[in-house]
């Protein structure tokens, strides 16, 4: 088969095979991504359902909760008063709620009270008997003792409609028992609710009861009506039953059909593409490449035979195949100029040779040299027989492979002693014999310069300033030097004369270099290289040297120079301390430890055993530092390391992190209680009172305590989670604390919050709350307290118990608080402006928190300053509360504020008064208006705890005595509203008047806040 049909073959084969795999290539992107993309849009259309219903659950759920942990639904259930139902349970109650059932049940018996409205009709309704059903099979699941006492809301399908359901237990406001029922509500989603959430008319949303399951719910997805639509479904928890309610999505499957469209557009496209390149490609190679390559063939042949002129080819074009002809002109010119060399360099050599027919033994040619030898010219010689030329003397030994040599004489002019060599080759096909004559006497000067280079190597041998020795080649000292017998320590060569090398190194370098040895003699070549031993002399003395080892060609004696490395690796290894050493303690630094770490890791893996890390941090070194200065706190670092190296084993590692942490690497661990033994061995050591300067100093200890590989797999987190479990054991007031994954999703789920929450201050995604103050007697709205939330988007309402502690950490609660005081100045002065437009009701006051944090630096006042000119708002009109204990923080600078607040007219509130210090002396020289009692006070309060009630009075004495304000936080009962009334109390707010409130819903214009019972 020639080129050409070879060509089209295999653009055939290729275009083929291009287009199967183009075929396949494209089957399977296009259909799997659009399919993956309709997937895709159905998971995330039944996801989006599935979000709004849990957002309406969830909704559900905390209504539900809110009526439920109510004091006056508490009374409800126990009197069953009309007022409650009147002003409750109506029509717009539903109705705002989108409820469609509300049922209040006993512990026992009938219900107090359970109502229907149909919202279609547009009025309440006798009960429906589904919800009867579902409400009975509810009530069983409460009622049994073995059961929980709530269960979560869930759903239900009736009447072909969706219903979400929700319980709870009849509560008290402050979520206490006993427990005096249950609460039912039931909201049914409106019959366009799905219809409305997708505009296409083909998209559908069916749902289903069905039996009770313990799997999980899941999504699935499938294609129907061969892929031309698609059904996903997924299952929420039902409720009454334990049933599951499945939602199935079905649709036209557009993207899917629009990926067929395309991959068939794609198949042809990629059929007639590969037709036209096949055609192409065989034009381009025929044009290009076939019909030049058959050209150059017709030129080329020609040289191939015999006896023929080399002719240079015609290049033709401008590209490979032009240069692949200049290629072979060149490759012709050096033919030429290589046999034009051969001949100069025949001419040239000082060796006489001959090149014979070793058929007929006639000489082919004679170099110029060979001339000279014989005294006969070029003519004399060719065509003529050699055998009359050389006279044998002495027959050398032939070895297969190699030219055969011969000792001989030469006759000529002047006959001379030659050595013949005989090689057999072939020449343009002929046999043919090629000798050189050698003249004896060029070899014996040579042999002559060789000795004298002989005479100057032993010279410098022996005057050499590096200590060299001869090894013979059982290993024996044949030779040495001046420098090699000081070295060694040897007062004279016959010292040293036939010892063997190893008797100058130890056990393990000999056992290295004769392995080196034996290596570098089997693979039989001369070497020389350099290899760091330990030297030892003959007086005993030991020194760190480099030797360079070379054999002497031909031969299996060693030449070993040697330099000394002693003061070097000396210095390399106080660099070396410097770098993986603490220069303080002399342990290893966090560097050192931490490959030591990665290298034990590394063997533990291998043999699968356990090791155990523990951090460890002294309790209150910084007091030591400010006391006593940082010089005796180094020197009680130092006895610390010393009484960590004398407590630990000689195999654990003990290393100093820094500051005032020090860790321990402890791989020799079988378990649990080889940890405790350790632990007990520390806190035995430092037991012992450390003397420092004279004085008795006891320290004591946080360990952290991690383990492989129980803990963590790599050094990283091992060091990180003993630095979580030691912080854990340093809050705790513990001596050791072990790491547990808790720890870590602790510390992970703090991070979050901590970047959630600037997030929020960012994106000022906060709320304010506000709960009324009252007057005790007559119920005047006095004004409020204002109380931040924050509208977190996944979470949703977060009280300031979640989030506070951490905005405290980290210093945004001091944007926080300016946040919440702007809004709160702004909003109560268009409040008060308001109150006194219309009949000159007196301003409200409101009450805001402030972080210990503002009394760090001393700006307070001029922050709020800056707030009360940018809102409008009076001095009067606020009141800044502040705790017991941040005031201590920093007591100087809290005060001297204060009293620059009260200056500017703002009254200044001690917040949680009787939880902190509550000094009395404190007291009396805080800038204070208002104490407030803390809740803690009032919810401990009894009606026989005289113990309580005295100390209620006590502090409402001491603010009458020190005519200060005082309002008690937290009142729900009235009964308490009433004690506090006697004893005094001026003022307080809590859930009998009004929870904490959106902005929008306090009552803002009215004059009294009576609660509501008309107490």
């Amino acid at each position: 088969m020639g080129i050409r049909q070879k060509t089209i073959l295999s653009i055939l084969i290729a275009v083929v095979i291009s287009i199967g795999l183009f075929y396949q290539l494209a089957d399977r992107t296009i259909t799997t991504r659009f399919s993956t993309l309709e997937e895709h849009r159905a998971r995330s259309r039944l996801s989006f359902v599935f979000r709004l219903l849990d957002n309406s659950r969830d909704n559900l759920q905390m209504l539900t909760r809110d009526w439920g942990s109510w004091n006056d639904t508490y009374a409800f259930m126990d009197h069953q008063a009309p007022e409650f139902i009147e002003s409750n349970l109506v029509a717009e109650t539903f109705v705002d709620a989108s409820l469609c059932y509300i049922g209040f049940f006993p512990l026992e018996g009938e219900p107090r009270w359970e109502g229907f409205y149909d919202h279609a009709a547009g009025t309440m309704a006798p009960l429906p008997p589904f919800l009867t059903r579902t409400t009975d099979t509810l009530l069983r699941e409460l009622r049994d003792p073995k059961a929980a006492s709530t269960l979560p809301p869930g759903f239900f399908v009736c009447e072909n409609a969706l219903h979400i359901m929700a319980a709870t237990p009849i509560l008290r406001s402050d979520e206490t028992g006993p427990s005096r029922g249950w609460l039912i509500m039931v909201q049914k989603l409106s019959d366009t609710f799905f219809a409305d959430l997708f505009p296409e008319p083909d998209t559908r949303i069916t749902v289903v009861t069905r039996p009770a399951s313990t799997a999980s719910p899941t999504v699935r997805f499938a294609f129907t009506d061969n892929r031309s639509n698609y059904l996903c479904t997924g299952s929420l928890p039902g409720n009454p039953g334990r049933d599951t309610v499945t939602l199935t999505l079905t649709g036209s499957a557009t993207i899917a059909l629009a990926g067929r469209n395309l991959l068939s557009l794609t198949e042809g496209g990629i059929l007639f593409t590969g037709l036209m390149l096949s055609l192409l490609t065989y034009l381009l190679i025929q044009r290009t490449l076939l019909k030049r390559l058959l050209f150059l063939r017709h030129q080329v042949a020609p040289v191939a035979a015999p006896r023929t002129p080399v002719a240079n080819v015609q290049p033709y074009g401008n590209d490979e195949l032009s240069a692949l002809a200049m290629d072979i002109n060149d490759v012709f010119k050096r033919i030429v100029e290589e046999e034009n060399l051969n001949q100069n360099i025949l001419t040239a050599l000082n060796v006489g040779i001959l090149m014979i027919d070793a058929r007929s033994d006639t000489i082919h040619e004679a170099n110029t040299c060979m001339q000279k030898m014989t005294g006969k010219k070029r003519e004399e010689l060719v065509g003529h027989r050699a055998d009359g030329l050389f006279y044998l003397s002495d027959s050398g030994e032939h070895r297969p492979g190699a030219p055969h040599q011969d000792k001989g004489i030469l006759r000529g002019e002047s006959p001379r002693h030659v050595l013949r060599a005989t090689t057999a080759t072939s020449y343009h096909g002929t046999p043919i014999r090629i000798e050189t004559f050698t003249d004896i006497q060029a070899l014996e000067s040579a042999l002559e310069d060789a000795k004298r280079s002989e005479s100057h190597y032993r010279t410098l041998f022996h005057n050499s300033a590096t200590p060299s020795v001869l090894f013979s080649a059982k290993g024996h000292i044949a030779k040495l030097n001046r420098e090699f017998l000081r070295y060694a320590g040897a007062d004279s060569p016959q010292e040293l004369q036939g010892r063997h090398w190893s008797e100058f190194l130890n056990t393990e370098d000999r056992a290295r270099i004769e392995a080196y040895l034996l290596e570098k003699q089997e693979a039989g070549i001369s070497f020389e290289d350099n290899v760091v031993i330990t030297f030892h002399d003959l007086p005993g003395g030991t020194h760190t040297a480099k030797i360079h080892i070379m054999r002497l060609p031909g031969t299996r004696e060693h030449i070993v120079s040697i330099f000394d490395i002693t003061r070097q690796q000396k210095a390399e290894e106080m660099l070396r301390r410097q770098a993986f050493y603490d220069s303080l303690t002399g342990l290893a630094n966090r560097r050192f430890f931490e490959e030591t770490l990665t290298h034990a890791l590394d063997v533990a893996r291998r043999k699968q055993r356990p090791i155990a890390l523990f951090l460890i941090d002294l309790d209150g070194f910084k007091s030591v530092n400010d006391t006593m200065g940082h010089p005796c706190g180094d020197m009680l670092l130092t006895l610390v390391a010393q009484r960590l190296v004398s407590t630990m084993r000689t195999s654990d590692t003990v290393a100093r992190m820094g500051g005032d942490e020090f860790i321990i690497l402890s791989e020799e661990i079988r378990g649990t209680q080889d940890i405790l033994a350790i632990l007990y061995r520390l806190e035995a050591a430092f037991g012992v009172p450390f003397t420092l300067g004279g004085t008795q100093l006891h320290v004591t200890l946080s360990i952290g305590v991690s383990r492989f590989p129980d803990d963590a797999e790599n050094a990283e987190t091992l060091i990180r989670n003993a630095d979580l479990a030691m912080y854990r054991a340093k809050q705790q007031g513990d001596t050791y604390s072990f790491f547990t994954h808790r720890l870590d999703r602790d510390a992970r789920q703090s991070f979050e919050m901590e970047q959630d929450l600037r997030t929020a201050v960012e994106k000022k995604e906060f709320s304010m709350y506000l709960q009324p103050r009252v007057d005790m007697v007559d119920h005047t709205l006095l004004g409020m307290e204002g109380l931040i939330r924050w509208c977190h988007p996944q979470k949703g309402i977060c009280s300031p118990a979640e989030f506070i502690p951490c905005a405290e950490r980290n210093g945004l609660i001091v944007t926080m608080d300016a946040w919440m005081m702007e809004t709160g100045c702004t909003q109560v002065a268009i409040w008060n402006k308001e109150r006194q437009a219309l009949a000159g009701k007196p301003p409200l006051r409101l009450a805001l928190n402030v972080s210990a944090w503002h009394f760090r630096d001393n700006r307070l006042p001029d922050r709020v300053m800056e707030i009360l000119k940018k809102t409008g708002c009076e001095p009067g009109w606020l009141e800044l509360e502040v705790t017991e204990t941040a005031i201590m923080k920093n007591l100087s600078g809290a005060v001297a504020a204060l009293d620059r607040l009260r200056a500017m007219g703002i009254s200044i509130a001690l917040d949680d008064f009787g939880t902190g210090y509550s000094s009395l002396n404190y007291l009396r020289n805080m800038p204070v208006d208002t104490l407030k009692i803390d809740r803690s006070f009032i919810a401990a309060l009894g009606p026989e705890d005289d113990k309580s009630r005295f100390l209620l009075a006590t502090i409402v004495e001491i603010g009458t005595r020190f005519d200060i304000h005082v309002v008690a936080e937290g009142v729900e009962e009235e009964w308490q509203r009433a004690y506090l009334e006697s004893i005094g109390c001026p003022s307080a707010q809590g859930y009998l008047w009004s929870p904490p409130v959106p902005v929008p819903e306090f009552p803002h214009l009215k004059d009294t806040l009576p609660p509501p019972d008309g107490g």
